[in-house]
């Protein structure tokens, strides 16, 4: 069993991912900016957790908001 762990590859962590809107300084997430919410939203319409998405809680909260309103709007489909 040893020997096939050393072979299987390992997942980076998680927590070493840096948050880009923290990178980029942003201060807010606006509704309206449908290619800054893309990529956190998967095929089906769904917002991507933290975990797999390295967005800081801040600005996830934030994220959720933008997605929601945007929903609401009609700017963006909801869930399939």
């Amino acid at each position: 069993m040893k020997y096939r762990k050393q072979q299987q590859q390992q997942r980076s962590d998680p927590k070493l991912k840096k948050c880009p809107f923290c990178l980029k300084e942003t201060k807010y997430i606006d509704y309206k900016d449908y290619p800054t919410m893309k990529p956190f939203v998967d095929y089906f319409g769904n917002i991507m957790k933290r975990y797999y998405s390295g967005v800081c809680l801040k600005h996830q909260k934030m994220l959720r908001n933008a997605i929601e309103r945007a929903r609401f709007m009609g700017m963006m489909a909801y869930r399939k």
